[in-house]
C-alpha cells in the first residue's frame, strides 16, 4: 500500500518528460504544410462548372511528391480523397508544374514539389439542386522529404464552401 502511495506521489511532482524516450525523433521533424482551398466562383448556379483549387505552401528545405510519380515510385504518390459531396465530377485533379528532385532520403530521383504546389479539379452543379451553401471535404494525403528524412503519409483536412445561387 506504501509503495503505490509513493508511485501516485511522484508521478504527481515529477515531470511526464522525464520518462519520455530519449531516441524518439522530435515532433519539429514533421514539415510544415500550410493548405488553403477556394474556387473560382463565388456563387455559382445550378448547371454550371467550377473549379476548386487547393494551394499547398511547403516549408523551406522540404518537398512533396507529384500526384503522378516517375516509375517505380507509386508509394511515395500524393493523393487527395474528396469525401461524399452533391456535385458532379468533370475529370482528375491536375498538378502544378513539377520539379525532378534528387531525394537523398530515397536516394532517387522523384517528381514533386519544392516551395508550393497547386492543384484543381473541375465540377458542375447539378440541376435541381436548391440554392443554399454546400460544402466540399477531403483530405491531403502526402509524404514529406528533406533529403535526409522522410516522414509517414501524413493527412491534412480541407473543407471548402460553395454558394449555389438560385435561378431565376
Amino acid at each position: 500500500m506504501i509503495r503505490i502511495l509513493i508511485l501516485i506521489l511522484t508521478g504527481m511532482f515529477v515531470p511526464v518528460h522525464v520518462f519520455a524516450d530519449p531516441f524518439s525523433s522530435p515532433l519539429s521533424s514533421v514539415p510544415g504544410l500550410k493548405l488553403s482551398t477556394l474556387t473560382d466562383r463565388d456563387l455559382i448556379y445550378p448547371g454550371d462548372p467550377f473549379k476548386l483549387y487547393l494551394s499547398v505552401q511547403i516549408e523551406e528545405g522540404w518537398h512533396i511528391y507529384s500526384l503522378e510519380p516517375l516509375d517505380g515510385n507509386d508509394m511515395l504518390a500524393t493523393k487527395i480523397n474528396i469525401e461524399d459531396h452533391v456535385f458532379g465530377n468533370m475529370g482528375k485533379w491536375v498538378e502544378s508544374s513539377t520539379e525532378l528532385i534528387e531525394d537523398g532520403a530515397q536516394a532517387k530521383m522523384v517528381k514533386g514539389h519544392i516551395v508550393n504546389a497547386e492543384f484543381y479539379k473541375s465540377y458542375f452543379i447539378p440541376e435541381g439542386i436548391n440554392p443554399g451553401n454546400y460544402s466540399i471535404k477531403g483530405k491531403l494525403i502526402y509524404r514529406a522529404c528533406n533529403n535526409k528524412l522522410c516522414t509517414v503519409p501524413q493527412s491534412l483536412p480541407f473543407i471548402n464552401w460553395v454558394q449555389v445561387g438560385e435561378i431565376k
